[in-house]
């Protein structure tokens, strides 16, 4: 008898959420366990349950904003700098609300991680008010304005997941950088 493959909870959660985000939340826990070379059985020795599975798939890894957290840099370029934190914002609020509709479908409850959208909503006034600050940004309302960025984001994520396209990673960098064309053109 051979010995059973060995698996990380982060293989766990990869593999169960490229199933689930594939086929939905009703696709079979032995599609997980295929793609992870092990037994159906020997998934719910670890998972317990489809749900937990399932709320153990869409757990966020962190929230890795370093570029939101580590503010407004004076020596470069603010539009590069705004990019790059939309980037990330982009990507962490993609992996929510794909996490939110999918369990919602499956009829699981789960608080939204933090920061939640409203959160980083304040979190970006706070870096768009700072850049505005030390003049590097012409600003009216900071507050409608991450407010107009981070709503432009989530609809196109919710878009792309309704209408099951993937959008690439450059496709997410020419929309953004298209989106500051038109938030923050050019004087």
């Amino acid at each position: 008898m051979g010995r059973r493959r060995q698996v990380s909870d982060r293989e766990i959660s990869v593999a169960a959420r490229e199933v689930f985000l594939d086929r939905g939340p009703k696709a079979p826990v032995a599609m997980v366990a295929k793609k992870l070379g092990v037994s159906t059985a020997t998934l719910f020795q670890r998972t317990g349950s489809k749900q937990q599975l399932m709320l153990m798939a869409f757990r966020p890894d962190g929230a890795p904003l370093t570029e939101l957290d580590r503010g407004v840099l004076p020596g470069m370029p603010v539009r590069e700098q705004l990019g790059h934190v939309l980037l990330e914002i982009n990507e962490y609020l993609g992996a929510v609300i794909a996490a939110s509709v999918t369990l919602r479908a499956a009829c699981i409850e789960a608080n939204l991680p933090e920061p939640t959208p409203y959160q980083l909503r304040d979190r970006l006034a706070a870096w768009l008010e700072q850049a505005a600050a030390i003049k590097l940004l012409a600003l009216g309302d900071a507050r409608t304005t991450a407010d107009i960025l981070i709503g432009a984001i989530e609809s196109r994520h919710i878009h792309s997941y309704m209408q099951q396209q993937h959008l690439t990673s450059q496709q997410h960098r020419d929309y953004i950088r298209a989106m500051l064309d038109v938030v923050f053109p050019a004087r």
